[in-house]
């Protein structure tokens, strides 16, 4: 689908290309309030890892205006409506970066999903997975399932490690928010962070599906392995057999 501007409230709109998923994430984010786990310091340092259109860091840039935002997205359509939502709202301190997240350095393929660009992956084999599960709960859902995944393009993009982009920074003393929705490379993503940075992540928001079994059980344990406190929520959105789950993290951290 191509970029429309959306007005998603009055006064408050957006660049998306598939619409009807971003007025999910809208309400997801705005509405619902899905993100609002911890009351973070008005100079938070934020990281949106799986940025999209950026309604995440649209919401944190209004709650705190004077935080700093890294924003990471793979796919170049929706990198560039991210950079002109940026623009459109006229962001400050927020850092865009065209790439994924993961173990290493390297370029890999890339499954894009115009209709619903949220749920492009480097790992397109959970989609498929997805989709079976969808197909077996009723009519409605393999019906949204073909309509979400049925049309695909494949792509390179740039993979690179997260603490690439925080060594060196002079600005950086504490990771007020790390919010992680990668679909399918949660772990890696995460595994890669070097423990220097790890040490200053005081709260962690993590989106993971769980129908590659065990995979949010080795979350849970590195994240509490990392002395996070951790609750963990199925989004009402989701069926269960599903298995989506949103891990959310705590921990106390000496102020840098």
């Amino acid at each position: 689908m191509g970029k429309q501007l959306v007005e998603f409230a009055p006064g408050f709109s957006a660049y998306a290309g598939g619409v009807e998923e971003t007025h999910f994430f809208y309400r997801e984010i705005f509405q619902d309030h899905a993100y609002d786990v911890a009351e973070l310091p008005e100079n938070a340092f934020i990281i949106d890892a799986g940025a999209n259109v950026g309604m995440f860091t649209l919401y944190m840039k209004k709650k705190y205006p004077s935080s700093t935002i890294l924003a990471f997205e793979p796919a170049p359509e929706t990198f560039k409506m991210l950079s002109e939502n940026v623009e459109l709202h006229k962001l400050k301190g927020v850092e865009l970066h065209e790439c994924a997240l993961g173990a290493e350095d390297t370029i890999q393929k890339f499954t894009f999903y115009p209709t619903v660009p949220g749920n492009s992956t480097l790992v397109p084999e959970e989609k498929e997975m997805v989709r079976e599960v969808f197909r077996e709960l009723s009519y409605d859902w393999a019906d949204s399932a073909e309509r979400m995944y049925s049309t695909l393009q494949e792509i390179p993009v740039r993979v690179r490690p997260l603490s690439h982009f925080l060594q060196g920074r002079k600005d950086l003393k504490n990771i007020d928010m790390l919010k992680v929705d990668v679909e399918g490379v949660e772990l890696e993503t995460l595994r890669a962070l070097e423990d220097v940075h790890w040490a200053l992540v005081s709260n962690v928001v993590v989106e993971i599906c769980d129908l590659r079994e065990g995979r949010l059980d080795a979350l849970e344990s590195l994240l509490r392995s990392k002395g996070f406190r951790l609750r963990t929520e199925s989004p009402p959105w989701s069926p269960s057999e599903g298995k989506m789950f949103m891990v959310i993290g705590h921990r106390d951290v000496i102020a840098g």
